[in-house]
């Protein structure tokens, strides 16, 4: 089931759990008993969802950077990663094999191992790390007799070390978690948010179940986005492998 399906079934649903409490709270708490707290009640509620919502636009917005942090850390490391690949073709023929292979063996280790283990969560272990310095020993061991080689060398040693740097960052992305605490107050804000909303009521009886589905329905929303941002390496939202797929087949 894809992510985007899941998300409206989850969201479908909490707007249905909204909808029946409400009905529950009308039935044994009409609209007549509450005439007299009505105005606190609404105000309390608008202070409580503007504070809510400035909470939730805060964890989005710092998900969401971490996201396009990780793409950017991917997309860095694929394109160091090439170059270092183009500039070893340059070399002697038993140069260019070396490197070749060592290019492809990270791109395949990085695609179909680390790339599961960060989307699952999982630790990363150090054998990445041990395949790049294969790659920059195999760089390091060239025949670079001539001045073009050795230009050739020098540029591609600054890829290698512009590709463990985004290598570093992009493990230090797949680290990057909210606070649990932070999600018991998106959580216990939501449902106090909507609560809230119980506390008073509107003569138009559809109107009042309308808004509070719809509060429901985006709260619920945005606590789904939050969650599946949460992973920058999440599948579907997610940064992708694709900027290694498209230069390592």
């Amino acid at each position: 089931m894809s992510t985007v399906i899941s998300g409206l079934i989850v969201v479908a649903f909490a707007a249905l759990i909204g909808f029946l409490g409400l009905l529950v709270k009308v039935r044994f708490f009409p609209v007549e008993e509450e005439e007299d707290r009505e105005d606190v009640a609404g105000y309390v509620t608008m202070v409580v969802g503007v504070i809510y919502a400035l909470i939730l636009a805060l964890a989005l917005v710092a998900v969401w950077e971490n996201k396009d942090s990780a793409q950017g850390h991917v997309a860095t490391e694929a394109s160091a990663l090439h170059e270092v690949s183009l500039l070893g073709g340059t070399l002697l023929p038993a140069d260019q094999q070396r490197i070749q292979t060592a290019t492809t063996t990270y791109a395949h280790y990085v695609v179909g191992t680390e790339w599961p283990a960060m989307r699952g969560g999982k630790e990363i272990d150090d054998t990445g790390w041990h395949l790049l310095t294969d790659l920059r020993s195999a760089v390091l061991s060239s025949d670079v007799a001539t001045t073009a080689r050795q230009d050739v060398l020098s540029d591609a040693t600054t890829q290698l070390s512009t590709l463990a740097d985004a290598r570093r960052g992009r493990l230090d992305d797949a680290d990057k978690r909210m606070p649990p605490l932070l999600w018991v107050g998106l959580v216990l804000g939501g449902v106090l948010t909507i609560g809230l909303t119980f506390a008073y009521g509107i003569e138009q009886r559809f109107t009042h179940i309308g808004m509070v589905m719809g509060m429901v329905a985006l709260i619920g929303f945005m606590l789904i986005l939050i969650y599946n941002l949460e992973n920058p390496f999440n599948h579907g939202l997610g940064a992708g492998s694709e900027p290694f797929t498209r230069y390592f087949r």
